[in-house]
């Protein structure tokens, strides 16, 4: 257990469940897994024949061609929500309209499962959400799906069928990843900032799209090694591409790696580094993040030709705030403005530009911060494939970071550095040396 309420405890009649728990840590359902056992196919049954075709018998709505898919959605979604709950967990699945077709069985099947289940007392739910905020003066958005766990009454149900939290993985085989999907993604530009951007057409033939996409299946092939990556639901990695309409397009912009859909969105948990470090489990060990400070920053020195002192903070600036100044960067980089961030940033502007009298020209330099997120992500491969080849231990990337097993962070800085002098000697350019902690 990593430190979480345990689950029995949130049942208590005079105490609180951890919502936040519930919502951050709870992991996502892949629907993947099945039982491996007799007794977790009589458990199965008893579900799907004992409590969900009486629920919808009672309402003249049972049609007997709909018991198989009963079969179908129990089997997975008991999988997920007991693996989970033995590791004190709670569970995630989205339940909107259009995530349910795609689920075994149906729709109809689902449906009548949750309604079944939840009637019968056998599992809590905590609605999903949506909900809207500001970040550097633009509106964002974030989602929750439903959380699911087990009540007391289904455990007792499984305890009577002979299974037990403590020995699940001699009943239910877990969910191995998802069904096939890209590991490609190309968008078009977005309409405007409140929009999301479309999804854009990959040609099969593209030389360039299949280098992309084999090189992302060599990494997910080492990744979901059994053991590799744990604590979460994880079904390998996934680059996504922009501005695949723009005029130029070649497979330069953004590129960014990111978890598969419908698994957990690690690189986007609430909470950040410190909520991955409480769950997250690899090659069996706890884990530590290795990034780049000041990532883009120092491509653009890459970029320009210009030198890099990576022995002082490039963040530290005389008499001002050093949060400041990142975030001023942040703002500048991201919108290749140097005059961004208001009024209260001004300090750290002026500071910024006395430091780095480049940036004054972001404008006219014409590299948007898609082209920094592209550079980054290229070194990120390298460092990567070094890691995979060189060392063979598991490892996840975060932006601009490398999440590793603790005692592997050398291992993972140096292969960052090497990144960085791969990636811009194989432009033409000098090497340069990020700073790396």
């Amino acid at each position: 257990m990593h430190g979480f309420t345990p689950m029995m405890d949130l049942f208590r009649p005079d105490g609180v469940a951890d919502r936040r728990d519930a919502r951050t840590f709870g992991r996502s359902m892949l629907l993947g897994g099945a039982p491996t056992s007799p007794q977790a196919n009589a458990l199965v049954s008893a579900i799907a024949e004992g409590v969900i075709c009486p629920y919808k018998a009672q309402r003249g709505q049972l049609r007997h061609s709909s018991v198989r898919k009963y079969h179908q959605i129990v089997a997975p979604f008991l999988t997920d929500l007991l693996r989970a709950a033995a590791d004190d967990r709670w569970s995630k699945l989205a339940t909107n309209t259009n995530a349910l077709p795609d689920y075994p069985g149906g729709a109809e099947a689902f449906k009548a499962m949750r309604a079944a289940m939840g009637a019968a007392e056998l599992i809590d739910e905590l609605p999903g959400y949506t909900r809207s905020y500001q970040m550097f003066g633009e509106t964002q958005t974030r989602t929750s799906r439903t959380s699911f766990r087990p009540t007391p009454k289904l455990l007792q149900l499984a305890e009577s069928h002979g299974v037990h939290l403590r020995d699940l993985k001699a009943h239910f085989r877990a969910s191995t990843g998802l069904r096939p999907r890209a590991v490609l993604e190309a968008r078009a530009a977005k309409d405007s900032k409140k929009t999301a951007p479309k999804a854009a057409e990959i040609d099969p033939n593209d030389p360039v799209a299949s280098f992309i996409r084999e090189g992302v299946q060599a990494l997910n092939g080492h990744l979901l090694e059994d053991g590799r990556i744990e604590g979460i639901s994880f079904a390998g990695l996934r680059r996504v591409f922009c501005n695949a309409d723009q005029p130029g397009f070649s497979w330069q912009w953004h590129g960014r790696y990111y978890s598969a859909r419908g698994a957990d969105a690690y690189e986007a948990m609430e909470g950040g580094q410190a909520s991955r470090q409480r769950v997250i489990r690899i090659d069996g060990h706890p884990v530590a993040e290795v990034d780049i400070s000041a990532a883009h920053l120092t491509i653009l020195h890459g970029l320009l030709e210009l030198p890099f002192d990576a022995s002082t903070d490039p963040y530290a600036l005389d008499s001002v705030d050093r949060v400041h100044v990142k975030k001023w960067l942040t703002i500048a980089l991201g919108a290749a403005d140097p005059t961004a961030g208001g009024a209260t940033l001004s300090k750290a502007r002026a500071a910024g530009l006395e430091r780095y009298p480049f940036l004054k020209d972001l404008p006219a330099l014409g590299i948007s911060a898609l082209d920094l997120q592209y550079h980054e992500a290229e070194i990120m491969r390298l460092a990567m494939d070094d890691l995979r080849t060189l060392h063979g231990i598991g490892f996840l990337p975060v932006h601009d970071a490398l999440m590793v097993a603790t005692g592997n962070e050398e291992k993972a800085a140096q292969a960052i550095r090497s990144g960085f002098q791969r990636h811009f000697e194989g432009r033409g350019l000098p090497p340069i040396i990020p700073r790396v902690r």
